[in-house]
């Protein structure tokens, strides 16, 4: 009976335990709001930059193109100029006038987006050299923030290891039988091995307890497990009973 009393005395202790674990792992998982609000920044400035320089990319393969039709509305302008000076009848020079206004149009609509595209590459050239030399000092002044964060990181792991050597250590008092029965139901019921019982209720699953039961539980001489949820029952005084 007073091995029973020990052992759920050690299995609570591991359960606070546990869950002193739990929690410091979420945190380590979960940045506070300045830390999140600053990786989300960082990541949309990022993105906007990756987006600007794919606009420049594009612009600059369509300027490619505009310089190629350029090139050959100039060709196509000269070579009926010239042959302007050869025609013999009005038939042809009213053709050679046609083929003239056509490569004379076409070389101005060129000239102009050629001449659009390099102002829009230009600027957002320049935005872009702009936003990467803010960036230096936007990463200094974040750079407390984040230090801070990898601070309490690092004390998070570190007690996170303290505590993973304490259930080991409690775990070995344990007997073996009872150890394996909290370890099991650690695992199946989502790190919750025990339960408190409160008002005559399993305050994890609100199962009712039948009154024999509730003697049982508070007289802490047996292991006594929720017939709903299957976890270990106690009584909250006996967390802080002294050994």
């Amino acid at each position: 009976m007073e091995s029973a009393r020990k052992d759920l005395k050690l299995m609570i202790r591991l359960q606070e335990t546990y869950d002193r674990i739990a929690d410091a792992i979420r945190e380590q998982r979960t940045p506070p709001d300045d830390v999140r609000e600053l990786q989300e920044e960082n990541l949309r400035r990022q993105e906007e930059l990756d987006e600007m320089e794919q606009m420049v990319e594009t612009k600059n393969a369509e300027l490619a193109q505009v310089t190629k039709r350029e090139e050959e509305s100039r060709l196509e302008l000269e070579h009926f100029q010239k042959q302007k000076a050869l025609v013999t009848n009005e038939r042809e020079f009213t053709a050679v006038i046609n083929e003239i206004d056509f490569a004379t149009r076409a070389l101005n609509e060129a000239g102009a987006r050629h001449g659009e595209l390099k102002d829009e590459i230009d600027a957002l050239t320049a935005d872009i050299a702009s936003r990467r030399d803010a960036r230096p000092d936007e990463e200094a002044s974040h750079r407390e923030v984040a230090q801070r964060w990898d601070a309490r990181k690092q004390e998070l792991t570190e007690a996170i290891h303290r505590l993973a050597t304490e259930t080991r250590q409690t775990e070995e008092k344990l007997q073996p039988a009872n150890r394996s029965r909290f370890l099991r139901l650690l695992k199946n019921k989502q790190g919750k091995a025990m339960a408190p019982v409160v008002e005559g209720s399993c305050s994890l699953c609100h199962f009712e307890l039948r009154p024999h039961l509730q003697q049982r539980v508070r007289r802490a001489q047996e292991i006594i497990t929720c017939e709903h949820c299957h976890r270990i029952l106690y009584l909250p005084e006996l967390a802080g009973e002294e050994d």
